[in-house]
């Protein structure tokens, strides 16, 4: 089985019930998004997680020459399966890919999958969670040993512990926007750059300035993209894009936790 988290919210984005779902299986946790954290940063999760909860820890990123790290995080599953002596008798290995919602699951297995039948019927992605809707068919995603693997709805949903934490959840994609509400996303993730001193997305949105208001940012950004009606800024509009500019890595690499 591997799970999955965003290593933008490493701690917030975990399926804490795994550990219950997937007793007594080998399991390894995948950090996606790597490219968007600074390295150091997320070497200190990966190795708080890894002695903690002895299981072993990996990551990737959006960018092709991350496969490599995944195909020998997928050797290393095959090896823990040997291990355990669950595949006697058996001609392949199977696996499992878990996680909440949009953690970029459907995106792991296109990356294999490219490479076996030359990008034929890949999975459905997309920037909002819910694209994956029950579970795939069986896919082969590597040949020497001989890897299937299945990907899974993101139906495994974190455990917030308070309304920061949906809130860094909704920030990252992992819920919509628009059902916590895209202004109040907004303004939450300016508190976090601000409180942080990552101040870049002041030059982005066409400020002199940082600023703790969220109304004058997004409509500052709203001129400055043309996210207009009417002569007037389209406020919501211009949240999403906020938004979407975090997840581009716009702002600079950065975990939203307190590590």
């Amino acid at each position: 089985v591997s799970t999955q988290s965003t290593g933008r919210i490493p701690f917030t984005a975990r399926n804490y019930y795994a550990n219950q779902m997937y007793a007594g299986k080998p399991r390894i946790l995948l950090f996606t998004k790597a490219d968007l954290v600074k390295k150091s940063e997320l070497d200190m999760v990966c190795q708080q997680i890894s002695v903690k909860e002895a299981i072993p820890v990996s990551r990737t990123s959006n960018l092709v020459r991350q496969k490599r790290d995944l195909q020998n995080m997928i050797k290393d599953g095959v090896a823990m399966a040997n291990a355990d002596q669950l595949t006697i008798g058996k001609p392949h290995y199977t696996f499992f890919v878990s996680g909440i919602p949009n953690t970029g699951k459907s995106t792991f297995i296109n990356t294999f999958k490219k490479e076996v039948d030359h990008d034929k019927n890949k999975l459905q992605v997309a920037p909002n969670p819910g694209v994956t809707k029950k579970i795939s068919n069986r896919l082969k995603i590597l040949n020497n040993p001989n890897v299937y693997i299945y990907d899974t709805p993101g139906v495994n949903l974190p455990k917030p512990e308070n309304s920061e934490s949906i809130l860094k959840l909704a920030v990252c994609g992992c819920v919509p926007a628009h059902i916590v509400g895209q202004v109040q996303t907004a303004d939450y993730l300016l508190f976090w750059l601000n409180k942080k001193g990552l101040f870049r997305y002041a030059h982005q949105c066409g400020l002199a300035a940082p600023s703790n208001n969220i109304i004058e940012v997004l409509a500052y950004l709203a001129r400055r993209k043309n996210l207009m009606e009417k002569g007037k800024p389209v406020i919501k509009i211009a949240a999403d894009h906020f938004i979407k500019m975090f997840n581009d890595g716009k702002f600079g690499k950065m975990i939203l936790e307190d590590l």
